[in-house]
């Protein structure tokens, strides 16, 4: 008597349960994920339809109609694999067209109705549904690798690791039946070990999908979280809070002690003329083409952060005082040297800087206050000047 340790058709039914779980997962993260509601609800929809084609498989010859439990269930499972792509495009910024996705659903129902049920037709059946969810691993992991996140995120990677197996198994499946290995050739429940294998990757895939791309997202929930917590939402630069917590980590790094730091403030001059003459949209503009334009200049020299308002922050690192004169300057006269269109006007922003030493990490808010003083003496002076603890750094500008 020969002990069977695998049943496939309750492989496929408890696939067919595990893929419905995934839908409901998918459904709970479209509710949770706004931006991503479309492409989780398109998931959703796919295993939906994976699920139900793999229960007609595991119901197939046991009272089923046959076109049901042949046409019905490649129809579901072709469904599935497209929505699926057609899911994982939109992940990733890529839409399809409507019509495009309606044809593709639309000739897979004329190919599995034209190959039936006949038994002569049971590797071409097996060729067509493994060359199509070939394709659509293929597309799939094309779609990802072309995304800015491919590098970035882990779970990207893993995504795309995902589909690529997913695209080996089938591409195997392909080439024995094409050489026609006893496996294809056995039906869906040949109970030999490659077709065991097959099934319990195929049945395991629906709900590994769901979790891997839950991962993902909650990754790129947290990545946003911590994003806006640490930049300014209109310029981009690093927020206050963040800007003192990294200007702190450099210097404790070993070397700080051999580098000259110097703190910056640094304020717009004549800003709220800028609001009162061409209004807070032209002003916000304003800020993010100043806030480029030292960011640009600044280079690799230091921090940048907005303090708020039209105020920034600068932690500089450089060789000598002479050196860090320099680069502060250089600040100065990028920003004059970048005017700004309005329409028809052209606006020139200037800044009044103030510059101190630092001498440790934990004196920072001390020492803005002395850097907001030598701001204040730049306005008086004249503006469009840089101010080192009382020192004046240029030349006046009238």
């Amino acid at each position: 008597m020969t002990t069977v340790l695998f049943d496939l058709r309750t492989i496929f039914l408890v696939g067919g349960c595990t893929a419905a779980l995934g839908a409901l997962a998918f459904e709970g993260l479209a509710r949770m994920y706004r931006p991503a509601a479309a492409a989780m609800r398109r998931y959703a929809l796919a295993l939906a339809a994976i699920g139900a084609g793999m229960s007609l498989i595991a119901l197939r010859d046991s009272g089923l109609p046959e076109w049901l439990g042949y046409v019905g269930m490649n129809c579901l499972q072709s469904a599935g694999i497209v929505l699926t792509a057609d899911a994982t495009l939109r992940l990733f910024g890529r839409v399809q067209p409507a019509w495009l996705l309606g044809g593709q659903l639309g000739g897979l129902a004329v190919l599995w109705a034209w190959l039936g049920s006949d038994p002569e037709f049971a590797t071409d059946r097996v060729l067509a549904t493994s060359v199509l969810h070939l394709a659509c691993s293929v597309v799939c992991v094309v779609a990802i690798r072309r995304t800015g996140s491919w590098r970035q995120q882990p779970y990207v990677r893993t995504l795309a690791t995902f589909f690529t197996g997913y695209a080996l198994i089938h591409l195997l499946r392909v080439v024995a039946a094409l050489i026609g290995v006893p496996a294809t050739a056995g039906g869906v429940f040949a109970p030999s070990p490659a077709q065991i294998g097959f099934v319990l990757a195929f049945a395991l895939s629906p709900i590994a999908l769901a979790m891997i791309v839950q991962m993902m997202l909650h990754a790129r929930i947290s990545g946003e979280l911590h994003r806006r917590a640490t930049t300014d939402e209109l310029t981009g630069l690093h927020s206050r809070r963040h800007f003192f917590e990294l200007s702190r980590e450099r210097l404790r790094e070993p070397h700080a002690r051999d580098t000259v730091h110097h703190l910056l403030m640094i304020d717009l001059d004549h800003f709220k003329s800028v609001n009162d003459r061409f209004g807070h949209a032209v002003g916000d503009r304003a800020l993010r083409h100043a806030a480029a334009v030292l960011k640009k200049a600044l280079k690799n020299a230091g921090l940048l952060g907005r303090y708020g308002g039209e105020e920034f922050c600068a932690l500089i690192r450089s060789c000598s005082d002479a050196d860090a004169n320099r680069t502060i300057d250089e600040l100065r006269r990028a920003l004059e040297a970048a005017p700004m269109r309005a329409g028809a006007a052209t606006i020139v922003l200037t800044a009044s800087i103030g510059a101190v030493p630092v001498d440790d990490s934990e004196s920072l808010e001390r020492l803005l206050v002395h850097a907001d003083q030598c701001v204040y003496q730049a306005k008086t002076e004249g503006r469009n000047r840089v101010v080192r603890l009382g020192e004046m750094m240029a030349e006046p500008v009238v």
